[in-house]
C-alpha cells in the first residue's frame, strides 16, 4: 500500500509540473534532434535497424565474445594442468573463480559513475584494452598469488561491459527489439565455448615448451582482446547524435525510433532524487535479488562445467571438444528464451518455464552415479541445466526495459551488477573440493536455490502488474471528464527525453 501511494503521487506530480520540467530536465544534445518529430515508415525503420546492427550490434557481440572468452580461460585451463603447474591446493581453484567477481564488485561503482560522465564508446575501448593486457600478463603467472592478482584486475576492468551494453541497447534499440538483442550478446557465452573449446583443444597439444599450455592460451586470447579494443575505439559511436556514417536526417530518425521507450538516451546531470528512488524501489531490489540468486547457480556451472563433465568419464581432449556441443546448447537456449519472451510478451513466465529443465537435469545428476554406460545420459542432463543460463539474459532485459531516468538507471545498474558479482563470488564456493567429483552437496544446494529464485520471479511480476494497473487507473481518472478514448491511445511520448523516472513518468508502462 505504501508503494501504491508513492507511485500515484509521483505520477500526479509529473502531470502537474510537466511544463516546468521540460526545459531543464533533458539532455541538450538529445533535445536538438528530439524536437524534430518525424514519421518513420516500416521500410525506413527496417533499413535503419540493419544499419544500426552493422555499426553497433557487431561491436557489442565481438566485445562480449572477448569478455566471455577471457573470463572462461579458467574453465578451459582447469583440465590443462593449471592445478598442478601452479601448485593449487584445497579451495585455491574455487578462489580463482571467486576473486574475479571481487574485482567486478570493486569496479561496479567507479565504472558506473564514470560511464555516466564519459563518452560511452571510448570508455569501453579503454577498459577492453586494459583487461586484454591483464590476460596477456596472466601468461607470466606461476603460482596462486599471481593468478589471484591478475584475476582481480580482470574482473575490475570487465565490470564495465554489461552496464555499458545496457546503455548502448537503450540508446539505439526499441523496447520490442531489446529482448532478442540482449540475448544475442549473451549468446556469445555459447560461441566462446565452441570456439574456445577448439582453441583450447589445439593448445592442449602444446607440450614441453618454455611456458605451460594454459599460459599460452592466456597469451593468445589476451593479445586478441587488445587488438579488438582498437576496433571499438575507431568504429563504435558514443551516441546516435554523434554517430559518423549517419546523415543528420537519419540521426533525427534514430532518436525518434526510441522515443516510445520512455527511457531516454543520455543525460550527464546527476540527480539525487533519482538515487533515492532507486534505493527505495522494490522492483530494483527484486532485480538485484534475482540476479544474485540466479548466479549462485550460473556462476558455479561456468567455473566447474569441464570438471563436472570430465567426472562423467570423458578424457581431457573429449571434454574440450564437448564444449562445442555445450556452446550450441547455450545459444539455442538463449535465443529460444528471447524469442518466446518477445513473441508472448511474458518474460517472467518464460523465466519460470526455462527453470524446469534445469531442475530436472540437476535431479538426474544427483540421482545417477556415473558409469561407463550412462555417461551420455548424464551429459544430456548437464546440458539441461544450461537452460538456466538464459535467466541472466531475461533479468537484464527486465532492467533495460523497465528503468527510466539516467541517474536512476545508473544506480540500478550498479546495484544489479553488485548482486551479479556477489552471486558469482559465492557460486564457486558451493562446489567444495572435498565433494569432488560428483559435487553432490553443490547440486543439492542448486535445487534449493531454484525454489527461492522462482518465488522472486513471481513477486517481481506481481509488482510490475500492480504498477501498470495504478498508472492506468490514474490516467483514466485524469481524463474521464474530457474523453472516452481508450487509455492506451491516450498515452503520448512527449516526456520521453525529459529524463523522468519510470515511476514519475505517467506515460511509462512496465513490461514483464
Amino acid at each position: 500500500m505504501e508503494e501504491s501511494r508513492y507511485s500515484v503521487s509521483r505520477i500526479e506530480e509529473a502531470g502537474r509540473h510537466t511544463s516546468e520540467k521540460i526545459a531543464p530536465a533533458g539532455d541538450e544534445e538529445t533535445a536538438h534532434y528530439a524536437s524534430q518529430r518525424v514519421h518513420i515508415d516500416e521500410a525506413t525503420n527496417k533499413r535503419l535497424f540493419w544499419k544500426i546492427n552493422k555499426r553497433i550490434l557487431v561491436i557489442m557481440l565481438g566485445t562480449y565474445f572477448c569478455q566471455s572468452m577471457d573470463k572462461g580461460t579458467l574453465g578451459f585451463s582447469s583440465i590443462m594442468g593449471i592445478k598442478t603447474d601452479a601448485k593449487l591446493v584445497g579451495q585455491d581453484y574455487s578462489w580463482l573463480g571467486t576473486i574475479l567477481y571481487m574485482g567486478i564488485l570493486a569496479g561496479e561503482y567507479p565504472q558506473n559513475f564514470l560511464l555516466q560522465k564519459l563518452p560511452v564508446a571510448k570508455f569501453l575501448a579503454g577498459n577492453v584494452f586494459l583487461w586484454g593486457a591483464v590476460i596477456s600478463c596472466s601468461a607470466a603467472s606461476k603460482n596462486f598469488g599471481s593468478l589471484m592478482a591478475v584475476r582481480f584486475l580482470l574482473g575490475f576492468f570487465e565490470s564495465c561491459v554489461q552496464p555499458t551494453f545496457i546503455i548502448l541497447t537503450t540508446m539505439w534499440y526499441t523496447r520490442e527489439e531489446q529482448s532478442i538483442l540482449t540475448s544475442l550478446w549473451y549468446c556469445m557465452t555459447g560461441v566462446q565455448l565452441m570456439i574456445g573449446g577448439l582453441i583450447a583443444y589445439g593448445v592442449s597439444h602444446y607440450k614441453g615448451g618454455v611456458i605451460f599450455s594454459w599460459q599460452l592460451l592466456f597469451l593468445i586470447l589476451g593479445c586478441c582482446t587488445v587488438a579488438w579494443s582498437a576496433v571499438i575505439f575507431f568504429l563504435l559511436p558514443d551516441s546516435p547524435m554523434r554517430a559518423k556514417g549517419f546523415t543528420e536526417e537519419e540521426k533525427v530518425m534514430l532518436v525518434e525510433r526510441v522515443r516510445h521507450n520512455e527511457t531516454g538516451i543520455q543525460n550527464r546531470k546527476y540527480k539525487r532524487y533519482q538515487v533515492m528512488e532507486a534505493l527505495t524501489d522494490s522492483f530494483v531490489w527484486c532485480c538485484v535479488a534475482l540476479i544474485l540468486v540466479g548466479n549462485l547457480v550460473i556462476g558455479g556451472l561456468g567455473v566447474f562445467s569441464n570438471l563436472i563433465i570430465a567426472a562423467f568419464g570423458f578424457s581431457v581432449l573429449q571434454t574440450q571438444l564437448l564444449n562445442i556441443a555445450q556452446g550450441a546448447v547455450t545459444i539455442i537456449v538463449m535465443l529460444g528464451s528471447a524469442y518466446l519472451s518477445q513473441k508472448t510478451g511474458q518474460t517472467c513466465l518464460i523465466m519460470v518455464i526455462w527453470s524446469v529443465p534445469a531442475v530436472i537435469g540437476t535431479g538426474i545428476i544427483l540421482g545417477m552415479k556415473p558409469t561407463s554406460t550412462n555417461a551420455g545420459g548424464l551429459l544430456i542432463a548437464f546440458y539441461c541445466t544450461q537452460f538456466f543460463l538464459a535467466q541472466g539474459n531475461m533479468i537484464i532485459s527486465l532492467v533495460s526495459r523497465n528503468i527510466a531516468g539516467q541517474t536512476k538507471k545508473g544506480i540500478t545498474l550498479t546495484l544489479t551488477f553488485v548482486g551479479w558479482a556477489v552471486g558469482n563470488m559465492i557460486a564457486p564456493q558451493i562446489f567444495q573440493t572435498s565433494d569432488a567429483p560428483r559435487y553432490t552437496h553443490g547440486f543439492i544446494a542448486h535445487l534449493c536455490i531454484y525454489g527461492v529464485y522462482l518465488l522472486i520471479v513471481v513477486l517481481t511480476r506481481t509488482i510490475l502488474m500492480r504498477r501498470n494497473a495504478l498508472k492506468r487507473s490514474t490516467a483514466a481518472t485524469a481524463v474521464a471528464a474530457d474523453t472516452n478514448e481508450a487509455e492506451e491511445n491516450r498515452v503520448s511520448h512527449d516526456l520521453a527525453f525529459q529524463d523522468l523516472t519510470d515511476l514519475e513518468n505517467p506515460n511509462f508502462r512496465y513490461v514483464y
